[in-house]
């Protein structure tokens, strides 16, 4: 098969599939043990010996290197003389995933399946040139696919997020007009054939510039593409909600609009309904679909998967990244006071209720500066309200994996540590928490705003305290803005929990929120919420020296979506906040409480 072959339209359709896959007389079988391989003639010499793929024997020659690694699946990479080759070798960890096998075959053989109809309707995809499967009796464990390299390419993601950023604008302009047709493209021909691919993300497609920069695109992962005997407008506004899913946040509502537009007209069918209408339901189905995935990546941080494991010892348990080293992980739960006492570590703030230190840990096999919180309760009757609501230090846990699941800024989080308020392991012990511990990595280099507003800006000559000040307004209206659009509420929002990373002087500072425990996750987000978060960032930066009433009403244009216009009452908004504030100011004099 030819790989993106640029002296073929990429929407010119093949007279027909290729003869036989997995079948003679271009395949030829082989076996070894319990496991046999469909391998392509040209390629048998290259890939097995003796009937066995010699992964042990590329590995030492240095030509292989894994490219993922997961409980389901892993992917290397093989630098062959014959030129380089994927191997995907799916694993069957459970039941659930043996079973699957049994009723739907391996995935193996469907990706190579799949692939031969792709090649047929003229969709650029992967080359299988050998499949291996491992059998007990006449049932189905592992399996092995081996595919070409397709040259010169990259993961769509990649191209957008990493390499596309660094062109001149003019040529990104083009680059972006183009991507927007020929994804179109790609698209309509997979929904023409009854195609939909469940897994239909840019990190599933491939693209290449050509020397004349035009882009071509191929499929991969097609285990995850399923075909449909007839594909309704409702299944198609689906799929373009998955792949919209990711450029939702990353273009703009005009290169979306071009895509759909050019989409519609690649279709064939006669009818296709109006792109507006059709567009304003993608957008729609959009928003459903990453509140519903948000929320599965937000659930990962509480249990064992590829990205946070568990642990637990005989006076505390705990949840961590398997970014940190598991030696520091036992050390922590072993004692979990012992980094507050160790020499080097420094002490940042001391309370009643938190004890937050700074130190150097082991993470990715790298001395890191991390931030180590201890909760203390603030009262006995805390520790029984951990029945029925979440502690302080699982709050700012789940809050950092929900901001992150969201691309909302925020330190990574390492660890959760707990002390149980009762001596045996039990139901019981999972919810009355006595003691918790939070590690999170620290922010290099980076000052909070509270800091930067009382001890930098005094100091700084008037036109550059205004620079600043107009530079952060911005920065914290767009911060808030893309805090709310994406059902987030915190309501201790103040400057103090705001860092600012990297050059405080820099023309667009990035803006990262710290100590979570006032995160909640509200869909949809109620008017209400948004005021008191409004309102209390308001509060914290009424003493910053230099900033204006005016600068407040620059930041709530900025926040509203369509600025200061009469669809968004902004006088109204106005004058809700400054209630607010009032409220605030009177119920902390009232309680003896200082405003921060």
């Amino acid at each position: 098969m030819p790989d993106l072959d640029p002296t073929r339209s990429p929407t010119a359709p093949r007279k027909g599939p290729r003869s036989g896959v997995f079948r003679p007389p271009m395949w030829s079988w082989e076996k070894a043990d319990d496991t046999g391989w469909w391998v392509r003639t040209d390629w048998s010499q290259a890939l097995l010996r003796d009937g066995r793929l010699p992964l042990d024997e590329w590995k030492r020659d240095g030509r292989l290197r894994t490219v993922k690694r997961g409980p389901h699946r892993v992917v290397y990479r093989a630098d062959l003389a014959e030129g380089p080759v994927y191997v995907k070798h799916f694993l069957v960890p459970n039941l659930r995933a043996k079973a699957r096998q049994w009723f739907r075959a391996g995935k193996g053989r469907n990706e190579g399946r799949r692939a031969a109809k792709l090649e047929a309707i003229g969709v650029p995809t992967i080359t299988p040139v050998a499949l291996g499967e491992r059998r007990v009796g006449k049932f189905l464990l592992e399996n092995f696919l081996v595919t070409k390299e397709i040259p010169n390419t990259v993961p769509l993601d990649e191209f957008v997020e990493r390499r596309m950023p660094l062109m001149s604008e003019a040529r990104q302009g083009k680059l972006r007009r183009d991507l927007a047709r020929v994804l179109a493209d790609l698209t309509a021909r997979l929904h023409d054939a009854g195609f939909v691919h469940n897994d239909f993300h840019p990190g599933n497609v491939l693209i290449r510039i050509e020397a004349d920069d035009s882009l071509r695109l191929a499929v991969i992962d097609l285990d995850a593409l399923r075909v449909a005997r007839r594909l309704s407008w409702s299944d198609v506004r689906e799929n373009l909600a998955l792949l919209n899913h990711y450029f939702w946040s990353r273009c703009n509502r005009s290169d979306r609009f071009r895509f759909l537009k050019a989409y519609l007209k690649a279709r064939s069918e006669a009818s296709t309904p109006g792109a507006r209408g059709l567009a304003r339901s993608i957008e729609q189905a959009t928003r459903v679909w990453a509140e519903r995935l948000w929320r599965r990546w937000g659930r990962r941080c509480w249990g064992r998967n590829k990205y946070f494991t568990t642990y637990q010892g005989p006076n505390a348990r705990a949840i961590a990244s398997r970014d940190l080293d598991a030696s520091v992980v036992q050390s922590l739960i072993a004692d979990p006071e012992a980094p507050l006492r160790r020499d080097g570590t420094v002490i940042l703030k001391e309370s009643r209720t938190a004890v937050v230190a700074e130190m150097t840990l082991p993470v990715k096999g790298r001395p890191t500066r991390v931030i180590y919180k201890r909760f203390n309760a603030k009262k006995p009757m805390e520790v029984l309200l951990n029945l029925v609501r979440p502690s302080r230090a699982g709050r700012a846990w789940q809050a950092g994996q929900h901001l992150r699941s969201r691309g909302l800024p925020t330190p990574q989080n390492l660890a959760y540590i707990v002390q149980p308020g009762v001596r045996r392991w039990n139901w019981l012990s999972r919810h009355l928490t006595r003691r918790a511990y939070l590690l999170t990595i620290k922010a290099e280099p980076s000052v909070t705003l509270g800091d930067y507003a009382k001890l930098v800006l005094p100091s700084a000559s008037p036109e550059h305290r205004r620079e600043r000040i107009e530079c952060l307004t911005l920065g914290l209206a767009r911060l808030l803005r893309t805090l709310h659009d994406r059902s987030i509420s915190d309501r201790d929002l103040k400057a103090a929990n705001i860092l600012i990373v990297g050059d405080p002087d820099g023309p667009e500072p990035e803006l990262t929120l710290i100590d979570l425990v006032g995160v909640q996750l509200l869909y949809p987000l109620p008017a209400g919420r948004r005021l008191q978060n409004l309102a209390r960032l308001q509060i914290s930066l009424a003493d910053v020296p230099g900033r204006t009433r005016t600068d407040s009403l620059r930041f709530l244009r900025a926040y509203l979506p369509w600025g200061l216009t009469p669809e968004n009452d902004w006088k109204g908004i106005w004058r809700k906040i400054a209630r607010l504030i009032d409220s605030k100011e009177e119920r902390n004099r009232r309680r003896g409480r200082p405003i921060s």
